[in-house]
């Protein structure tokens, strides 16, 4: 297929705008896909958190100064780069990192595969999460009787896990 803007080469690079439910699509060359060129697609210096909203820390949280334990960065620092520092940073972030991950993925957890040797005790967690809302459901609507059921289900899953 042919640059949909010179029509000399080849389209090598395909742009998808999806703006307020109108999509349109590009298909150019790489000399003519050179993004910042573009109306509206200005990137020098674009910044993945702000796109998101994310870039503004709170004055409370800014008094805070949570620091990673791992390799030390602070959530100021992850804003500036756009990148997160390390694994650990995910836990220590975790409040503020979540609505953003909740914003770009539409959960924020993990649902897809699983090393094949973690997929037992994986699911037997998934298993006990699912379990233990239902015990927390079936107690606010005082359905005690089933309650008790889901109760003994979990406690037998969990004497499973320990063994």
């Amino acid at each position: 297929m042919l640059c949909e803007k010179c029509g000399n080469n080849a389209a090598t690079v395909y742009i998808k705008n999806n703006i307020n439910g109108n999509i349109s699509e590009s298909r150019m060359c790489q000399s003519c896909a050179n993004i910042n060129s573009l109306p509206g697609h200005n990137l020098s210096g674009f910044d993945l958190f702000n796109a998101l909203n994310f870039g503004q820390l709170s004055p409370d949280y800014s008094a805070e100064r949570k620091t990673c334990k791992l390799c030390g960065a602070n959530f100021a620092q992850l804003v500036k780069s756009g990148k997160i520092g390390c694994g650990e940073c995910y836990q220590t972030f975790k409040s503020e990192l979540s609505p953003t991950v909740m914003k770009m993925h539409g959960r924020a957890k993990h649902t897809g595969k699983v090393p094949k040797n973690l997929e037992a005790k994986i699911g037997l967690k998934r298993k006990l999460d699912e379990l233990n809302i239902k015990l927390k459901n079936m107690v606010e609507m005082q359905n005690f009787e089933e309650a008790a059921v889901i109760r003994d289900e979990i406690n037998n899953l969990s004497q499973g896990v320990q063994s």
